[in-house]
């Protein structure tokens, strides 16, 4: 097992298809023969190239330029956003809708795809045909710190290729951690590539500060690089769940060859995710690591529905800005949630929630996710 780091300035076409050609030639990856590839991309919900939240597209393209010249012509490039996302304005967004067009390349929604079932841990997991059938499978993730696993990286990416029903189970049914050591059991790329020349640290996934850190990675086994990038970001593996949890299975190893290269590499530490709930004045969301992504953005994105909604200016914003201003209000999201201990308004989001919302008489939005009309005329009719 091998990892290689590579300094790269920026997302030029010419700098990243060099750096691929080289370091596939030092991984070995053997291509000779090979017809078909199946591209996972990190697309977790629209978000501009830029951004640092998605694969930069440039990097996608290189790959693709890498491969067809060495004569794979039948690409797919693919992803399954969070739930509840729109998985067309993500691709549009992110570029990538006029990435397939200028490359040819098949661009698939992962929650549409056909599907072949493989035995895991929770019986039968269902994964998309592409990935199963390709003659290569690659990942290509981007480097992030997250508030539910520490980082997302190659493994925490894999969770993509689930339905969106197996994505809510491992949040609401099973250890999240558990569950994407199980999903590497099922199915492993061939070769990882991780998007680091713009990371994201901080409030990650979606909600951190973008880290310009010049680096691309690239692996032949997606444990061992994500432990390797964990290195040059700063963190300790030990100190992430399911990177743990592989090597007590034997799977991997925190003894990375790549550890002081990683090492001197680094231009400064990933600041983490914090603990605390997020604040605005006296508004404060709680966080879960079970609760899905979409839970998560789902408030914002119901303000920002109603900002475009002229009846909502006056029953929504007036009340919600008086327990802003004058009030507590926490909203809880997640399975296990617990109710806090200030006193204050409690708004719970989510189907997940609806156990302790009816045991402690809070406020009750269903939906997974929730929809923005709801959250806004529950919050219209509290008092």
């Amino acid at each position: 097992m091998a990892v290689i780091f590579d300094e790269v300035k920026n997302y030029r076409l010419l700098s990243l298809q060099a750096s691929m050609a080289k370091a596939l030639q030092g991984l070995k990856l053997d291509l000779a023969g090979k017809k078909s590839a199946f591209i996972k991309v990190n697309i977790v919900r629209p978000a501009r190239p830029a951004s640092a939240v998605v694969t930069h597209p440039a990097v996608v393209e290189a790959l693709i330029r890498v491969l067809r010249d060495s004569g794979i012509d039948d690409i797919a490039v693919g992803e399954g956003p969070a739930v509840g996302v729109d998985a067309e304005r993500a691709f549009g967004k992110a570029g990538y809708v006029s990435l397939a067009r200028k490359t040819g390349v098949r661009l698939l929604d992962l929650h549409r795809s056909k599907r072949v079932k493989v035995p895991w841990a929770y019986g039968d997991l269902e994964l998309p045909l592409e990935a199963m059938t390709s003659d290569i499978y690659i990942t290509v993730a981007k480097m992030k710190t997250h508030y539910h696993t520490g980082v997302t990286l190659a493994v925490k990416s894999q969770q993509g290729l689930l339905t969106p029903q197996a994505k809510k189970a491992n949040h609401k049914d099973h250890d999240l951690h558990r569950s994407l050591v199980a999903i590497a059991g099922a199915i492993r790329p061939d070769l990882v590539i991780i998007d680091g020349i713009e990371a994201m640290e901080g409030e990650g996934p979606t909600q951190g500060k973008k880290k310009r850190t010049e680096v691309m990675v690239y692996g032949d086994d997606l444990f061992e690089t994500d432990i390797a990038c964990c290195y040059f970001m700063g963190v300790d593996p030990r100190e992430i769940e399911h990177l743990r949890r592989a090597v007590e299975e034997g799977l991997a190893s925190f003894e990375s060859r790549a550890k002081e290269r990683a090492a001197a590499l680094r231009r400064s530490v990933f600041a983490m995710p914090s603990p605390k709930p997020k604040r605005l004045l006296n508004f404060y969301s709680w966080k879960n690591y079970r609760a899905c992504a979409e839970d998560d953005h789902c408030f914002e994105e119901a303000i920002h529905w109603a900002l475009g909604k002229p009846k909502y200016w006056i029953s929504f914003f007036p009340k919600f800005l008086k327990f802003v201003l004058f009030r507590r209000f926490h909203l809880l999201r997640g399975k296990g949630a617990s109710i806090p201990e200030q006193p204050g308004r409690v708004l719970c989001l989510g189907d997940c929630c609806r156990d302790i919302a009816a045991e402690r008489g809070a406020d009750f939005v269903p939906g997974c996710p929730p929809k923005p009309e709801d959250i806004i005329k529950t919050v219209s009719r509290m008092k």
